[in-house]
């Protein structure tokens, strides 16, 4: 039987909002909207536009520029969240996230691919002290 694409995006959206809960205490949702108007798939973090991709077969150049493009709507940092399946999650930051020294530039070759507990690292450590 084949997995409906749609039910599949969604149930991993999902996981990510889950994880997001878990490892940062940071209520986030879906944006439900996104296939009308277009957008982001997680709301609710900050500075942070999160693309969600959950696939067999990768398609990360593409991906990179849907997300790209979408965080600069929004005046936000791109992130996108994948997993293939039967594989862990792996996210995708510009570089310029892992080192602020470093100048926000386009394109693919300018990203690093990192663990979800790294980007929760990053948002933590980016997020004001209360």
């Amino acid at each position: 039987m084949p997995i409906n694409s749609r039910a599949k995006g969604a149930s991993a959206e999902r996981e990510v909002v889950h994880i997001l809960k878990d490892e940062l205490g940071i209520e986030t949702q879906r944006n439900l909207d996104q296939w009308r108007s277009g957008g982001h798939d997680i709301q609710g973090l900050p500075g942070w536009a999160i693309e969600v991709k959950r696939c067999k077969t990768p398609l990360l150049h593409q991906w990179w520029k849907q997300a790209k493009d979408q965080a600069d709507r929004i005046g936000a940092i791109p992130a996108l969240w994948y997993r293939l399946d039967r594989k862990p999650w792996r996210v995708v930051v510009p570089l310029h996230c892992i080192n602020s020294t470093l100048t926000m530039a386009d394109g693919w070759e300018w990203t690093a691919e990192i663990t979800p507990e790294a980007f929760c690292m990053i948002v933590r450590e980016s997020l004001p002290s209360a």
